[in-house]
């Protein structure tokens, strides 16, 4: 049963980024709320949506992820705001300027609307802070945990205000650098791709056409993903070396090489804004938990960016752990005790180590080079075209609509 000490009551999330949000907002919303107090801590400054400017930072979210957004309230204003919907996804493979083999998927053939949704970073966040403030969550910004102390019964924090306080779990949502898991030196293995990721958008001659782009190259993927106001997201994965130089890059230069890497799929090609890179590893942590604490999100795991699923594993985290804990307060039980965070880890760990193994061994296959090789992946993928109950399972995966659903990533019946 709930204890009346604030050790026994209090869950503290570390991390204010989409998945930390959506966790906060899944535990508030309960209907044993009243029993929690729920804070978090964000060492960034309180989020802000520019309607003026698209923002760099984007994810492509599954129907799953929209679900677990539709049943936190958040969905709406993100959808009103600036979402832009995917109906298709062309792949192709391109070596040396030459298109040697296709896929595409359509959300028609498995009678979807669309196969995700293109939304900004800022604006899902400034959406769940919204959410989160209205649940009676207490979000504390600008400010991060500095130590750890897990004990018998609670967990001991210190914040970087110098305020001590004590709960009965933690949730470390703070990211692939996670300061949570540094502190209590939960071990992590990880892998470097000696690549890094431009990022940019562009306007381009051919409309987008409501699809999702990406094209295979020997240094990595190119993909350009629609925006809500026609334009197109690029993420180029490519060598670090090679990244650097093109984010060096004159617009004019960087034009023409975008559009030589494209195939010129989308027309002529025109640079609107500024071009950011970052460094591409994978990364899984050997436990999700430990007593008193529960990694989430990026602070558990980190893929290979060509399919777009990191966000969307870790809102399924989000959802997951919210229905442990709150089941297990349910039923009386001490929700920060590892029995029960280890449920959380033993739901998520199989699918989350699968998906990083599945796009790794994708990355390291089309980086394969050889004479043979090409043509060889290229009747892999006009066979896998042509395959439709094959393409239609791969979508159902890709939307999360496969497998055991936590109860926030299905549809509620009215």
């Amino acid at each position: 049963m709930s204890g009346t000490g604030i050790a026994r009551r209090t869950i503290v999330i570390a991390g204010g980024g989409a998945v930390g949000l959506s966790v906060a907002s899944l535990l508030a919303l309960s209907s044993r709320a009243d029993d929690l107090d729920i804070r978090l801590f964000e060492p960034r400054d309180v989020p802000v949506w520019e309607t003026d400017r698209v923002d760099l930072r984007v994810y492509a979210l599954s129907r799953a992820s929209q679900i677990v957004l539709e049943n936190l309230g958040a969905w709406a204003a993100v959808h009103a705001a600036r979402a832009a919907p995917y109906r298709r996804m062309h792949v192709w493979q391109g070596e040396c300027g030459a298109r040697l083999g296709s896929l595409t998927f359509d959300s028609a053939e498995v009678g979807e609307p669309d196969l995700g949704n293109i939304v900004e970073d800022s604006l899902l966040r400034t959406c769940l802070t919204d959410v989160s403030h209205q649940a009676g969550v207490e979000l504390t910004f600008g400010v991060e945990l500095t130590a750890v102390e897990v004990r018998d019964r609670s967990v001991e924090i210190t914040t970087s205000e110098g305020e001590t306080l004590s709960a009965v779990a933690l949730i470390a949502a703070d990211g692939s650098g996670s300061t949570v898991r540094k502190l209590l030196k939960l071990p992590i293995s990880s892998v470097s791709y000696a690549q890094r990721a431009l990022v940019t958008h562009v306007s381009t001659e051919r409309s987008h056409g409501d699809t999702a782009w990406q094209r295979f190259l020997p240094n990595g993927p190119l993909a350009f993903l629609p925006l809500s106001d026609g334009r197109s997201s690029v993420v180029w994965s490519t060598g670090a070396e090679h990244a650097e130089a093109l984010c060096a890059l004159p617009d004019g230069e960087f034009q023409d090489a975008l559009q030589e890497a494209s195939g010129g799929v989308l027309g002529e090609i025109a640079a609107t804004v500024e071009r950011v890179s970052f460094p591409l590893q994978a990364a899984h942590a050997r436990q999700y938990c430990c007593p008193r604490v529960a990694l989430v999100g990026d602070a558990a795991h980190t893929v290979h960016p060509l399919a777009g699923q990191g966000m969307n594993l870790g809102l399924l985290d989000a959802a997951v752990l919210a229905d442990v804990l709150l089941r297990a307060q349910a039923e009386g039980e001490d929700f920060g005790d590892l029995r029960v965070l280890r449920r959380y880890e033993r739901h998520r760990k199989g699918d989350n180590l699968g998906m990083l193994l599945a796009l790794d061994a994708l990355h390291r296959l089309f980086g394969i080079s050889g004479s043979v090789v090409p043509s060889l992946r290229a009747i892999g993928l006009s066979t896998l075209d042509a395959t439709p109950f094959a393409k239609a399972m791969l979508m159902r995966q890709a939307l999360g609509l496969r497998g055991e659903l936590p109860a926030a990533a299905k549809r509620r019946v009215a």
